[in-house]
This record gives structure tokens, sequence and C-alpha cells, in this order.
């Protein structure tokens, strides 16, 4: 995570990244350490390690990675330098304001060693990002990195096109054109900011209630890990929670 500093600000944010957020951009001194230290557990993905899956790899994100575009071009030149296989990078598209720039970014990305790209679309993106940038953003991937271009959620950017949307989709929009509300339609992690804010639908309990709670799976787990720009090392999904400093990899582990 190179910062929590975001273009949007979407209702269920695991992380409550915003425009709001200082930068605090991680340095690229901290950056090659903790690369350094992670390189050599980093798995490929089970296609190869110049293609990439959900939870194999390394990608840098956010917040929103593009809002710094050259240390994201840096810290991708770098994972190359270490031979770190799987790398992509994870976008909410708002910086695709042109076919030109799109264009030139992804190209120098992939120049520097990127293999792939994760693509944020969801109802809650439409409300910060025109639909326009996205699709824009998909197609030039696609001519680019052929295969390696995951749509997170293909479901809503198929929703979206047949819907015509143009511009930005505010969310209770979204919400007349389809039955059900978002129930079973979005994968929502509450923590964060959703948590933040459906605090009065669930009852408060003090710490001490949640010291038998099964964490030790979450905690323990060897995949799908983040580590920020503070140096706080976040196990799966646990977010506000860190297990210490990432650069002190091996003895945490």
């Amino acid at each position: 995570m190179l910062s929590y500093k975001c273009s949007a600000r979407c209702r269920h944010c695991m992380y409550a990244c915003s425009p709001q957020w200082e930068a605090d951009w991680i340095s690229e001194e901290i950056l090659a350490e903790g690369l350094a230290g992670l390189a050599r557990t980093i798995q490929p993905s089970p296609w190869g390690p110049h293609a990439i899956s959900l939870n194999h790899g390394l990608h840098f994100t956010g917040g929103e990675p593009f809002l710094n575009y050259p240390l994201l071009l840096r810290a991708i030149e770098m994972a190359r330098e270490l031979r770190i296989p799987s790398l992509f990078v994870e976008t909410n598209c708002a910086w695709c304001r042109d076919e030109t720039t799109t264009r030139d970014r992804l190209a120098q990305l992939k120049a520097a060693g990127l293999h792939g790209i994760l693509i944020s679309v969801n109802p809650f993106y439409a409300e910060h990002v025109p639909f326009e940038r996205t699709e824009r953003c998909i197609q030039i991937s696609y001519e680019l990195l052929s295969r390696n271009v995951f749509v997170y959620q293909a479901e809503y950017y198929r929703r979206f096109r047949h819907m015509g949307v143009q511009g930005k989709l505010p969310l209770e929009r979204y919400l007349e054109h389809t039955e059900g509300g978002l129930a079973g339609q979005v994968e929502m992690f509450l923590m964060g900011r959703a948590a933040r804010q459906l605090r009065p639908f669930f009852p408060a309990h003090p710490a001490r209630a949640y010291y038998h709670e099964p964490c030790r799976p979450a905690f323990l787990r060897n995949w799908h890990n983040h580590f920020d720009n503070y140096g706080n090392l976040v196990a799966g999904y646990c977010g506000g929670i860190s297990l210490g400093n990432w650069l002190e990899i091996e003895r945490l582990v």
C-alpha cells in the first residue's frame, strides 16, 4: 500500500481511504528495504511468473497508487530488479482522463516490468469515477496486457454497460435499477468506513468479549496480506490491526 490517500471516498472502503488523507507516500528507501525482505517469499501465479492471480505475486495498491505515478513506476522497477513474480497494480481508473495518458502510462509500466492490472468496478466506485474512464482503462489494458487483466467485479461492468451509464452513477440511482438492493451482489467487508456507517445496526461489546474469537487463522494466513506505507503488516483483511513492522518480517514470522 503506497498510501491511504485516494481520489475516491467509497462508502464501503475497508481502509477508509479518501482525498482527505495526508499522502505520506512510502519512501523509496523503505520500499527498497521492504521489498528485498519480501522478495524471496512471494509465490508466482499457478499459471507462471508472468501471469497474475488475485492471491499470488505482488500488487501495488492504496489508496490510489496512480496519484503518485513516478513512485508507482519506481516501485515496479524495484520489484522487477528483485525478480518478484506476478506483479500487478490495483486502480480505480480516475486518472484515465484521456486515451493518450492512459495508454502511455500503462505502456511505460509494462516496459518497467508490470505484468497485469486489477481494475475496480462496483456501485461504490461508480459514484466517484466517470464510467468512461473505467471503460477506457479496461479497453487499453486488454490491448497492452492481454489476459493479465482483472475486472473486479466483471458483473458490475456488464450491468453498467447494459444500463448505458455515462459519467458518475449515484448509488441510490443504481439501486433504483436493481432488485434486492446490494445483498448478495457485492463482496462487502465490514470494516473501515462500512463498519462506521453500519454501526447503528450492530450491538456494541467490550473488547474482552472477543478474546476467545478464532482470530489466529486470519493472523497466520500466508496469502493476501497487506503492507502499508507506515510499516504496518495487516494480515489478510483484518483492517485496523497491525501485527508489527513489516520491515522486521523475519522476526515477526
